[in-house]
């Protein structure tokens, strides 16, 4: 019962922690103001109403849009303090889209440069209507305009010059880049006005520099991961110390937690190291290695279910322990090692497209690609879902089976250890379903955030089970060894190490003290010795 209440626990404290740490505009404005920083202007030098309102460039900011902030924010994650200042809520009134200058400068590499004159940018440009039209639209009469860039260090696209630049702006002020089908939020992007040789004064997006973690969630996710390792580490110390643990079950549990702390220790190091300092063979190796990692680990949770199923359905000593657990063996390395086979051969291929291939060991990055395309959903998330199903069947057969061995024992007196063996799989059963529920759990919204989509408005969401999955060996560890029974083996192995220690060294005391005496005696007597050799001769 106690292990049942741990994971409500574990799951407030959870969501408590996501709250507290992922950053989200919402959470950073005072419940005095009417809405976030990312929709808001600046209203300091606009006109004001005698009825509160402002106006903003051709818009009426009514006075419940209108509030008083104390800081400013060049990023979303950064708050730099400010003097109170009158900031409007623009964005609830139309759609924005952010200028990397003010119409009277360009950006250009470096900073905003005035034009010559103060000659105002013209804010014409293409979008995409909702109907999927081109449309020509003066930006300051669609949007409500905001200034200033995203990050530091930015990038035009330039699809006059390189056709994977192309893009398309929403009427919503949704950016949409062709080459990777990546959306970007208004706050990911700025427009600015763009001169070269081939054209002039055009307004075009840019996007910010990738940096190789691939943001601050990513880089949170890579640091839960590497926080799982250790438990993971301590969980198979602890069932291969104790014998009582050392069961199929337990060798089992230590074989999964193998392949995952394999491939959460690979990922980490992808996302934690730059790029810059893995080579190719080394982005290869590990990314393929992670693979077979992952794959083995769910193939033996499989191993897991069936058994359970197996050993409630099968009279026990059919087959011994040994033997199952070599045949597990074959199954789960075995089926994850045809997978790696395939996969590689598929990336390998040449008559297989670039869009359908698993793209691991990438120049970009070393594992498989899930930004764009169905390729993981083929080699990963497809594989995934069947053992997620397969383990579901086994688990409500292995539930059904326990109820109708209750229900006959209630008809009929069984032996007492047939009892006890009842009691012991239903124990396993519920230490393994809590092992299901937290793997399975986490990997299906893993699945469902791909299919989604991380563009989407709904990807937030899935910080939780996001986080969930990357401290899921501090999960395990606190359900499987955090148990009042595991430690009572550990205090029992502990005692009885002692224990042995003592006799061990108080039977050392009693073999030397037993050969040193009659040592002695013998060197005392030697006079008497020498007169029985005598009377022998």
């Amino acid at each position: 019962m106690t292990e049942l209440k741990t994971i409500p626990m574990l799951a407030g404290t959870l969501l408590l922690f996501t709250l507290f740490t992922v950053p989200s505009a919402s959470f950073l404005d005072s419940i005095h103001v009417p809405c976030s920083f990312i929709d808001t202007v600046d209203l300091s030098g606009s006109e004001k109403f005698p009825n509160g309102s402002y106006s903003y460039e051709g818009l009426i900011v009514p006075p419940h849009l209108v509030g008083i902030f104390e800081y400013t924010s060049d990023d979303l994650s950064l708050r730099v303090p400010a003097e109170p200042h009158v900031r409007g809520c623009v964005c609830k009134l139309r759609p924005c889209v952010k200028l990397c200058c003010p119409t009277t400068a360009r950006f250009n590499g470096t900073n905003c440069q005035t034009h010559e004159g103060n000659a105002t940018t013209l804010t014409v440009m293409n979008i995409t209507t909702n109907g999927g039209d081109l449309k020509e639209v003066d930006l300051a009469k669609k949007f409500a305009l905001q200034y200033g860039r995203t990050c530091a260090e930015m990038y035009h696209l330039t699809p006059h010059v390189y056709a994977f630049d192309g893009f398309s702006l929403f009427e919503n002020g949704t950016l949409y880049r062709w080459e990777d089908r990546h959306y970007f939020s208004k706050d990911e992007f700025c427009l600015n006005s763009f001169t070269d040789s081939n054209v002039t004064d055009i307004m075009l997006p840019m996007n910010c520099y990738e940096t190789p973690t691939g943001g601050t969630k990513t880089l949170v996710y890579a640091c839960m991961m590497i926080f799982s390792v250790p438990f993971m580490l301590l969980t198979i110390i602890v069932y291969m110390a104790i014998p009582e643990l050392r069961t199929l079950h337990g060798k089992s549990l230590c074989c999964y937690l193998l392949g995952l702390c394999i491939g959460y220790s690979i990922l980490s190091a992808f996302i934690l190291i730059p790029m810059d300092y893995i080579s190719s063979l080394q982005c290869k190796v590990g990314g393929f290695l992670a693979y077979f990692s992952f794959m083995a680990s769910f193939f033996w949770v499989s191993v897991i279910s069936f058994d359970l199923f197996y050993n409630i359905r099968v009279p026990r000593g059919r087959y011994n322990e040994k033997k199952r657990f070599i045949l597990y063996s074959i199954y789960a390395w075995g089926l994850a090692l045809i997978s790696l086979g395939l996969t590689y051969a598929a990336q390998q291929s040449s008559f297989i497209s670039n869009d359908w291939k698993p793209q691991i060991g990438g120049d970009e990055w070393c594992w498989l690609e899930v930004k764009k395309g169905w390729s993981a959903m083929i080699y990963f998330f497809g594989p995934i879902i069947i053992i997620i199903a397969f383990n579901i069947v086994m688990f409500v057969l292995t539930a059904l089976q326990i109820h109708g061995v209750q229900k006959e024992m209630k008809r009929m007196m069984e032996r007492n250890d047939s009892q006890k063996n009842l009691r012991t799989e239903k124990d396993r059963f519920g230490i393994f379903l809590r092992l299901f529920i937290v793997m399975g759990v986490t990997w299906s919204m893993e699945i469902t955030s791909y299919l989604i989509g991380q563009d989407s408005s709904w990807s937030k969401l899935f910080y939780v089970t996001d986080i969930g999955n990357g401290i899921q060996g501090f999960l395990i560890f606190t359900l499987f060894v955090l148990k009042k029974k595991v430690k009572q083996y550990i205090t029992n192995r502990y005692l009885s190490t002692r224990r042995s220690e003592r006799q061990s060294q108080c039977s050392n005391k009693t073999t030397s003290s037993s050969i040193n005496l009659p040592m002695n005696g013998i060197g005392a007597d030697k006079p008497l010795m020498d007169k029985f050799v005598k009377i022998q001769n």
